[in-house]
């Protein structure tokens, strides 16, 4: 009676395979995340290998057009007012971490006394990517050609002095794919630009500061 119980268990296992062998061994089979390494972002977001790239994948140009405020902070606060600025942004798609980016930007102040021209490049790095948002911060230096009309003590004469300083700029900012050639987003960026004196009619001149910028943006990937 004994041995009956024990050789029971054995029977019911020779039996189980037995009758899994017999359709095709599906128990040997590995489970669907075994059988392939989990894809890339590019490569679920660009199935056809002719298809378009979509934004901030490696390999893509993203081209954007860039509207905010530009908010002057330090000495450039108490002499001149905030106003609306724009740039030419475009960034191009180095890896899924990385992009190159370059900038070409232009605001105007009080009426024209002060106005600023910038012409950038720097590292983008994409933080995470949660399905079509991206959140990333950028971090660059390059050029700054601040101009600032200087109007005499005595209100009878007028100068100007346009300085091409360095400086650099670093910040964060999110992009949401709309499709995969549309994007749009929002970014706020510091910039530290290089003071110095310059010589003027009028006498000497402190030039270069600091200033923030916040950015809407819309662009196209191509």
């Amino acid at each position: 009676m004994d041995l009956s119980f024990k050789t029971i268990p054995l029977l019911l296992l020779v039996t189980t395979l037995d009758c899994l062998a017999s359709t095709g061994g599906s128990w040997q089979q590995k489970p669907a995340w075994a059988n392939e390494a989990t894809p890339s972002r590019k490569a679920i977001l660009n199935e056809n290998p002719g298809g378009p790239i979509a934004p901030f994948t490696p390999g893509s140009n993203n081209l954007s057009l860039d509207v905010g405020q530009v908010f002057l902070m330090g000495d450039l606060s108490t002499d001149y007012s905030d106003n609306i600025g724009s740039q030419l942004h475009y960034t191009y798609g180095v890896s899924d971490l990385f992009g190159f980016d370059a900038r070409l930007g232009y605001s105007e102040h009080s009426d024209g006394a002060f106005s600023m021209t910038t012409l950038l490049t720097g590292l983008r790095t994409n933080l995470a990517w949660y399905d079509k948002v991206v959140p990333y911060a950028v971090f660059g230096m390059g050029f700054y050609r601040p101009s600032y009309r200087i109007t005499a003590d005595n209100g009878t004469g007028s100068s100007s002095v346009s300085p091409v300083l360095f400086g650099v700029h670093l910040g964060p900012g999110v992009h949401l794919e709309v499709t995969n050639k549309l994007f749009f987003g929002a970014s706020l960026t510091f910039h530290d630009v290089f003071g110095t004196t310059k010589n003027t009619q009028n006498g000497p001149k402190a030039v270069g500061g600091t200033f923030t910028s916040f950015f809407l943006n819309a662009g196209v990937t191509f």
